[in-house]
């Protein structure tokens, strides 16, 4: 029996996807260039995951804002 997925399924699919992939590359990179051992990093996955996951949820809602406006805020 073939099974397909709705657009809402494969859209959330992808998301988890691409979510779960930028919190392992953004954890390799911080721990990359600050040189954390990985006996270190262990105590800093669960913050930084919870944070990008907040990240997340929030840019979904629409309450984050884009590049342009960031630096407007900033004066730049």
């Amino acid at each position: 029996m073939e099974e397909t997925l709705s657009k809402q399924e494969l859209k959330e699919l992808v998301e988890r996807t691409v979510d779960r992939r930028m919190e392992v590359w953004l954890t390799q990179l911080t721990d990359a260039l600050i040189g954390v051992s990985e006996e270190e990093s262990s105590a800093l996955r669960p913050e930084f995951a919870a944070s990008l996951r907040r990240a997340v949820e929030q840019a979904r809602s629409g309450q984050g804002m884009d590049l342009d406006a960031f630096r407007k805020q900033l004066g730049r």
